[in-house]
C-alpha cells in the first residue's frame, strides 16, 4: 500500500522551517505497513496545490496533506480540494461548536469580521469524513478524489500528532485490512559502531540474496550506522521468518560491531545496563567538556548508576582533580596513553565507582602537531580489579564531530566492560 505526503507551504518551500511533519508522518505509515513512495510540498499557490494533489492521486493510493487549513486568505486547501471532489464548503459544526467554546472569553469583544476570519478553520468540503482535532481548531477530514482518500491536516505538528493518535491511525488500518491484498512488512535495524557505511556494507554483501521480498539498506546516523533488513510478503508470518532466517547471518558477519537492535542508541544501552547490572561508573573528560556525563544522565534512574564526573580541561586540574602526575604530563602531554590511564584510574578511586572512562584529545580546529594531529583522542577505562586499558582513536572531521565520536567510544568501552 503506497502513500504520498504532501506538505503545503510558503514558508517550508523557502526553509523558513524544517519539515518534520513529513518525516514524522513517514515513520507512523511505517509502522502500519504503509510505504510512503513520494513526498512533496509546494506553496501556498491554488494552481500548485492543484498539480500537487492530482499527481498524488494519479500514483498513490492514499494521500496525506498538511498545511493551508488556518484562519488566513493564503491558506487555500479547504477550498482548493472542495473544488478537485466536486463539493461546496460548509461549516463543520462540532469543531465550530469547540471554537465557541475555546473562545468563550473573548465573545463578547469579537466583531462579525473576527469571528468570520475565526469560521475559516472549521471549513470542510460537504460530505466528507471529518476526523476531528483534539490538539487545535481545524478539524482533519477524508475526501476522495479520483477514487483515492485524500487526507487534509493543519501543518502545526502537535496537532498533526494528535489527529493521528487520535483517530487517523485507526482509519488508516481499516483501509489497510480493506484492500485485503496489502503486503505486510517484517523488518529490523541493527544499530553498529566502530566501522564506516563502506566497511559495513562490504560485511554484509549478498546476506539477504536469493531471499524472497528481503531488501537491505544502510543509514548514517553519526557516529553511529544503521543496518536496515526489510522483508515483504502478503502473510506477515511468513515475512518474519524469512527475517529471523537472516538475522543469525548478519550478526555472524557484523560481530562486534553491531551493539543492539531497536530504538535504543548505544547510550540508552549504556545506561540501561549499568542501572540493571547495579554497576556505578564515573567519567574523568577533557575535549568532550562533561558530554559523556550529560549523555549518561539522559536517560531516566541513571543517578543509581552515574555518580559523577571530572571536566578537567587544564593540566593543573587534572592534577587537582585526578591526581595525574605532573612529570606524566611533562613528558607525554595531555594526548597521551599515560595521562588518560592516570585520569581513569584517578577517577576510579575519588568517585568509589567500579568503571571509570577518561577522555582527552585534539578537537580542533588548531592545536595540532605532527605526531598529534587535529583528531588524535586518547580513551581510557578502568575497571575495579582488573587492568586499566586504553584505546587511541584519530578522526579527521570537524570538532563537534571529534567530540561526539570520542564520548560514544568512550561509551562503548563501558559497554564492552558490562
Amino acid at each position: 500500500m503506497h502513500a504520498e505526503i504532501l506538505t503545503i507551504g510558503d514558508e517550508l518551500c523557502r526553509g523558513e522551517i524544517v519539515n518534520t511533519n513529513a518525516s514524522w508522518l513517514a515513520a507512523r505509515l511505517w509502522d502500519l505497513d504503509i510505504t510512503v513512495r513520494w513526498m512533496t510540498s509546494c506553496v501556498d499557490d491554488e494552481s500548485d496545490i492543484i498539480e500537487a494533489v492530482r499527481r498524488a492521486s494519479e500514483r498513490a493510493d492514499l494521500v496525506l496533506t498538511s498545511g493551508g487549513l488556518g484562519p488566513t486568505e493564503d491558506d487555500l486547501t479547504v477550498e482548493v480540494v472542495a473544488r478537485m471532489a466536486g463539493r461546496e464548503v460548509v461549516i463543520d459544526q462540532p469543531a465550530r461548536d469547540r471554537m465557541v467554546q475555546r473562545f468563550s472569553t473573548r465573545l463578547p469583544t469579537m466583531t462579525p469580521d473576527l469571528m468570520q476570519i475565526q469560521l475559516r478553520q472549521v471549513r470542510v468540503p460537504a460530505g466528507s469524513r471529518v476526523l476531528g482535532n483534539p490538539a487545535g481548531l481545524a478539524p482533519c477530514f477524508e475526501i476522495p478524489i479520483a477514487g483515492v482518500p485524500i487526507f487534509c491536516m493543519p501543518g502545526v505538528p502537535r496537532e498533526v500528532y494528535g489527529i493521528f493518535d487520535g483517530a487517523l491511525e485507526a482509519r488508516l488500518r481499516e483501509l489497510r485490512e480493506a484492500r485485503g491484498d496489502v503486503e505486510r512488512i517484517a523488518r529490523r535495524i541493527y544499530r553498529g559502531f566502530g566501522h564506516g557505511e563502506s566497511q559495513i556494507s562490504q560485511a554484509c554483501r549478498g546476506v539477504v540474496d536469493g531471499v524472497p521480498g528481503a531488501s537491505i539498506h544502510y543509514q548514517v546516523k553519526f557516529p553511529e550506522t544503521l543496518v536496515k533488513i526489510v522483508v515483504r510478503d502478503r502473510d506477515l508470518a511468513a515475512a518474519t521468518a524469512r527475517l529471523e532466517g537472516i538475522d543469525g547471518a548478519v550478526r555472524e558477519r557484523l560481530a562486534g560491531v553491531v551493539y543492539g537492535t531497536g530504538d535504543d542508541t548505544l547510550v540508552e544501552r549504556v545506561a540501561k545496563r549499568l542501572i540493571a547490572s547495579a554497576r556505578t561508573v564515573a567519567t574523568a573528560e577533557s575535549c568532550t567538556g562533561g558530554m559523556i556525563g550529560e549523555m549518561l544522565t539522559r536517560v531516566p534512574g541513571s543517578s543509581v548508576a552515574f555518580r559523577g564526573g571530572a571536566i578537567v580541561y587544564s593540566n593543573d586540574e587534572k592534577v587537582r582533580q585526578l591526581g595525574v602526575r605532573g612529570e606524566t604530563l611533562a613528558a607525554h602531554g595531555a594526548v597521551s596513553e599515560d595521562t588518560v590511564r592516570e585520569m581513569a584510574d584517578g577517577a576510579l578511586a575519588r568517585f568509589g565507582v567500579d568503571i571509570a572512562v577518561s577522555v582527552s584529545g585534539i578537537a580542533g580546529p588548531d592545536g595540532g602537531t605532527p605526531d598529534k594531529p587535529v583528531g588524535t583522542v586518547w580513551l581510557a577505562r578502568a575497571v575495579r580489579g582488573a587492568p586499566t586499558i586504553a584505546k587511541r582513536i584519530q578522526w579527521p572531521g570537524a570538532r563537534d564531530q571529534v567530540r561526539l565520536l570520542a564520548a560514544w567510544w568512550a561509551l562503548k568501552l563501558v559497554d564492552d566492560a558490562l
